[in-house]
């Protein structure tokens, strides 16, 4: 007989989530501390006992018909006013004859005097995320996760900027949040120019803001529509560039999020980085501090930011095999992931500034603080990055849709989709699998079917909420390559997936 697991998952129950500030103004570098706690491990005979949840993105999905009237209750949008501060850089920024883009005069950068940046935002919330933009920089600034109460993304405490970037600016802003970028090069050119933004949906439905601008020196369209829904808790973002130039264009289009998973504005010590792939390449400029390459990722040191102690540096994915990247802090228990169409957008890269770096040679904080860095993982339209592209033809438009989610209390990350993140480990000693679910919205009678060959291992029904992760420990016989996980919501198949011993192997 299969084994069987019926009823909901061991949550984390408490005072409820920690409260969110109304106002964003405040001191980025306090954290706000979750309550942790521990769920007791199950051990079930001799059955690989696996309990995944795993959802494809389900076209089928109506957001209406899973939002409760709580969830309603906390649904908004609000256009206001953000003051951040910064250095006086922008009387340093010039334009040049027969040169489209702007410039900075380094040299001119008032480093000694601090303003206060008023910015045009966009805040959208529901009962899981608070999602601030600042939409005339194209930019998502803030994902804060109300279970745990922590900020997803890294922020300078003071905003500066700095040259040197190989791209046709020749500089960049130290800012923070995520940054979606054209044409191509290093941070591209699109983070620098005003961009146009409009609400598109504010209903019981859906939030919705679309922010476009024009690449000035390929004339291509980048369009980005952000959207929270009243029982995510992701956002999504739906890309479209647009070729509206009589030329083919040979442009990529990436995204850029500086994470710092478990709200500490930093990366914790005992942070992993998560990628679906069997090897990474390492420029030749960074092969003194991040070592040879090719190399197999799975045994990599630099899939821990603690192998990053000889210094920063670039890998790149050699291909991926699953449309899903992250990092999760086992400090804090706290992930983030980016789920995407692979075959749309095939290239991920890590940049950090090494494990634990230093001044004056580490984070370019405005204040001059010592900072653990963030995580910049880079996911693009070509497989390579930064020089690869690939051609858009006139009138051509390229589209694609993508989600990004904070979760927690999972133990890591093995598969993530649009519906959840799940992590399986292999204790091999102990003959043990751990396993932990988090999912983006509530699942109620969850039917799970994990296969061996012919084999049923497990028959079960679960329940999930966001922030509450499901965790168990079971016996591992060990004996079947693949694992088949099938998953069953209101009589339909919303999940048929495999993974081998490798891809879960820690």
């Amino acid at each position: 007989m299969p084994a069987r697991l019926d009823g909901i998952c061991s949550r984390q129950r408490g005072d409820g989530p920690v409260p969110v500030p109304d106002d964003l103004s405040y001191d980025l570098t306090q954290v706000m501390l979750g309550t942790k706690r521990q769920t007791s491990p199950i051990t079930a005979g001799l059955s690989l006992l696996i309990i995944l949840v795993l959802n494809g993105c389900s076209e089928a999905w109506t957001p209406a018909d899973r939002a409760s009237q709580a969830e309603l209750a906390t649904f908004s949008l609000q256009e206001t006013r953000l003051v951040i501060s910064q250095v006086d850089y922008e009387g340093a920024i010039y334009t040049v004859p027969d040169d489209p883009y702007p410039h900075l005069d380094v040299a001119r950068v008032r480093t000694d005097r601090i303003i206060r940046k008023q910015h045009r935002a966009v805040v959208m919330e529901n009962a899981h995320v608070k999602l601030t933009l600042l939409p005339e920089m194209g930019r998502v600034y803030s994902l804060i996760f109300k279970p745990a109460g922590h900020e997803v993304f890294w922020h300078n405490d003071i905003v500066t900027v700095g040259g040197g970037q190989h791209n046709p600016l020749g500089w960049w802003i130290w800012i923070g949040g995520a940054e979606y970028t054209l044409p191509g090069d290093e941070h591209g050119t699109t983070w620098a120019e005003i961009w146009a933004y409009r609400i598109v949906e504010d209903s019981e439905y859906r939030k919705a803001v679309m922010m476009s601008v024009t690449e000035r020196g390929t004339g291509l369209e980048e369009h980005i529509e952000i959207s929270l829904y009243p029982d995510r808790s992701f956002y999504e973002a739906r890309i479209q560039i647009v070729n509206p130039t009589s030329e083919t264009v040979e442009f990529a289009h990436w995204i850029n999020p500086q994470w710092t998973p478990g709200g500490r504005n930093e990366l914790t010590d005992n942070t992993e980085f998560i990628i679906p792939t069997e090897l990474i390449l390492i420029p030749d400029r960074f092969r003194d501090s991040l070592g040879e390459s090719p190399q197999e990722w799975y045994a990599s040191r630099l899939r821990f930011i603690k192998g990053w102690d000889r210094g920063s540096g670039d890998l790149m994915a050699d291909g991926i095999t699953h449309g899903f990247y992250g990092a999760y802090s086992h400090d804090e228990e706290e992930g983030v992931v980016r789920v995407f169409d692979k075959e749309k957008t095939p290239g991920v890269d890590i940049w950090t500034y090494g494990y634990r770096p230093t001044q004056p040679r580490g984070i370019p904080m405005g204040s001059g603080a010592d900072n653990k860095g963030y995580a910049e993982m880079w996911g693009g339209t070509s497989r390579l990055y930064p020089d690869e592209r690939r051609p858009i033809r006139p009138g051509e438009t390229i589209a694609w849709t993508e989600w990004m989610y904070p979760f927690r209390g999972t133990g890591g990350l093995s598969y993530a989709n649009a519906e959840v993140a799940v992590c399986i480990q292999l204790d091999a000693g102990n003959r043990l699998v751990r396993l932990g679910i988090d999912a983006t919205r509530p699942l109620n009678g969850v039917q799970a079917i994990l296969t061996s060959g012919a084999d049923t291992l497990l028959a079960g029904t679960i329940d999930l909420v966001p922030g509450s992760p499901c965790r168990r420990t079971a016996v591992d016989l060990g004996t079947a390559p693949l694992l088949r996980i099938r998953l069953m919501w209101q009589a339909r198949t919303v999940a048929d997936v495999t993974l081998t011993r490798q891809e879960i192997e820690r």
